[in-house]
């Protein structure tokens, strides 16, 4: 009997840590049905994974979730991003002047992924969590980074995340997609235009990592009626931020 190859073991370990992104207490059978793997097999691995810290189980319940050592990884993660840590005060300051939802997400590995968020006071739902993944073509933040990439890559993003009609103003053809983000690259923000979600709209901006490419972007989020109020406002206020790290970077140089 052979040893599971280690690229092999890799995967199936990070298959199961990452099944609990979507649900935070799940049991054995769970855990089983959601990597496609057997019992025994998915048993086996949440046992090293137990014995790491990185899961823990609930003897009484027999329900397994997230660790406390994944805590320290994440925020040792947040904590090697330098850019979240320049643009996390100005999301408090944006919060404070509009009291809205402010978030910030990056780029990575084919997805947008939410990094930082700050909610406001008057809030009428919880916002996006650090680590939710954003859609590519309804949200502000995938499109404001979408406008900066080739076509041919956000032709692929689209096969890939192709959008459901969530709501009529949603954008399912891939040639309204491509003006969309014309328009974006035009005036220098991005809208969700209640295309995710009836009463609520986004707006947001991309920004440059240390290396000058656009990867993260920026956005501020509300109840349509109140967005619409302070529009031009909350678009110049988040070019300004986009502009203020984009001139610190090179400054730093």
């Amino acid at each position: 009997m052979t040893d599971t190859p280690p690229v092999r073991l890799g995967d199936r370990l990070v298959t199961i840590v990452e099944t609990f992104l979507a649900a935070p207490r799940q049991s054995l059978s769970e855990v089983s049905a959601a990597c496609g793997m057997e019992p025994s097999t998915t048993s086996r691995y949440l046992r090293q994974l137990v014995e790491h810290g990185w899961l823990e189980r609930d003897e009484e319940t027999r329900l397994y979730s997230l660790g406390v050592r994944m805590i320290a990884i994440g925020h040792a993660a947040r904590s090697a991003r330098p850019l979240r840590a320049r643009l996390l005060p100005h999301m408090r300051e944006l919060v404070m002047r509009f009291d809205e939802t402010v978030n910030l997400a990056v780029h990575q590995s084919g997805e947008v992924v939410v990094i930082e968020a700050v909610e406001g006071g008057r809030s009428i739902r919880r916002g996006a969590s650090v680590g939710d993944r954003d859609n590519w073509f309804t949200s502000s933040l995938g499109k404001a980074i979408m406008a900066h990439l080739p076509e041919w890559q956000v032709v692929q993003l689209w096969e890939r995340h192709r959008p459901d009609r969530r709501t009529q103003h949603t954008l399912v053809e891939l040639d309204a997609a491509l003006a969309d983000l014309e328009a974006v690259r035009r005036n220098g923000y991005a809208l969700d235009d209640e295309e995710e979600e009836i009463g609520l709209k986004c707006v947001g901006v991309a920004i440059s990592d240390a290396r000058g490419q656009y990867t993260h972007a920026l956005s501020i989020s509300g109840p349509t009626a109140r967005m619409n109020e302070r529009l031009t406002e909350t678009i110049e206020a988040l070019q300004s931020v986009a502009r203020s790290v984009d001139g610190g970077r090179r400054e730093a140089r």
